[in-house]
């Protein structure tokens, strides 16, 4: 049992126990803002009107729209974690610690607003393509039909620019500097 706890890097896992309680945090705060957001810009107070008083479509309506910009905005959550948990296993080797902060913040607002946006801009031009089925007004008559299928949509959207964001998140993470090893 000694040998098992000798191979354990508790720094590592330290950091990566900071770097978890980091997205917990990031995680909350950003599926309530995200539907606060929803709320205002897009003057949405009677749709949270309907939610208290058990209008089943705009459930469905709204929590399709937080689950799809959630699935997108957890790819935040991974380039600020991964800055975060290098501030403590790689000691010394890291930018100072205001330039972190910096890039986690810059992060976070960019896949931030492009995870929402991308969310609002996929809906908006889905429902431009139906023509004639007026999504809105039926999710407003409380039509279940619709309000399925919107949200449906909108996951299905979300779950195919999700590998783009994937992408996008990973390439932001200030990996070092790497090369070719040249073997004689």
């Amino acid at each position: 049992m000694r040998g098992f706890f000798d191979s354990l890097n508790f720094v590592s896992i330290g950091a990566g126990l900071i770097a978890y309680g980091v997205a917990l945090v990031v995680s909350t705060a950003l599926v309530f803002v995200t539907f606060r957001l929803n709320t205002i810009l897009k003057k949405r107070s009677a749709q949270v009107d309907k939610l208290s008083r058990g209008h089943r479509s705009m459930a469905i309506a709204l929590g399709s729209i937080l689950l799809s910009q959630a699935i997108l905005l957890r790819h935040v959550v991974f380039p600020v974690m991964a800055v975060v948990r290098d501030l403590f296993v790689q000691r010394g080797q890291t930018a100072p610690i205001g330039l972190i902060i910096l890039q986690g913040l810059s992060f976070f607002a960019f896949i931030s607003v492009l995870s929402i946006g991308s969310v609002w801009i996929g809906s908006y031009l889905f429902t431009k393509m139906t023509g004639d089925l007026d999504e809105q007004k039926h999710i407003d008559q409380d039509n279940i039909a619709v309000a399925i299928f919107y949200a449906f949509v909108i996951i299905s959207i979300t779950l195919i620019v999700n590998e783009g964001m994937e992408d996008l998140s990973r390439s932001l993470i200030p990996y070092g500097q790497s090369g070719v090893l040249q073997v004689p």
